[in-house]
């Protein structure tokens, strides 16, 4: 009984002591952030960083990229052009880069007998490919969604 009472006065004390403690953190913290605001405008950023790492977690990392640079994901893509003609193929592919280059999209054109197929983009999630495919959908509305293989590199 006496040791709950002891915990009750304590839990009671301290806050009253606490405000005085954060204010004296306060000027602190503030004349710090102050001159680390004043030394960003300023430009006169001083120190170095040093890295300390076991060189076994570069070794797992490397053998983690190698191992995984080579794989196939599913990814979705825009398919503006499917027909007979590769030249009609050509012809939208390059319509497509001259339309929307600013968009910076890979675009491919692709023969599986006994079409040819003009594809745009490689989009991890067919939301992102729905998105793209609404501002094609402008100059190219006959484009939809096909399902595609990407690789990871």
């Amino acid at each position: 009984m006496k040791l709950s009472r002891y915990i009750l006065l304590i839990i009671l004390i301290i806050p009253l002591y606490l405000p005085a403690h954060d204010q004296k953190l306060g000027t602190t913290s503030s004349d710090t952030t102050q001159l680390f605001i004043n030394r960003l405008e300023t430009g006169r950023m001083e120190g170095n960083i040093k890295v300390v790492q076991d060189p076994r977690l570069t070794t797992i990392l490397r053998r983690h990229y190698e191992y995984n640079r080579n794989t196939i994901l599913p990814a979705w893509r825009i398919l503006i052009y499917k027909g007979g003609e590769m030249k009609k193929a050509n012809q939208m592919k390059a319509e497509f880069e001259e339309s929307f280059s600013s968009l910076g999209m890979e675009v491919i054109v692709k023969y599986s007998e006994p079409d040819f197929s003009t594809l745009v983009g490689a989009f991890r999630t067919k939301e992102d490919a729905f998105r793209y495919k609404q501002m094609l959908s402008v100059r190219f509305p006959q484009a939809y969604l096909v399902s595609s293989k990407m690789a990871l590199n």
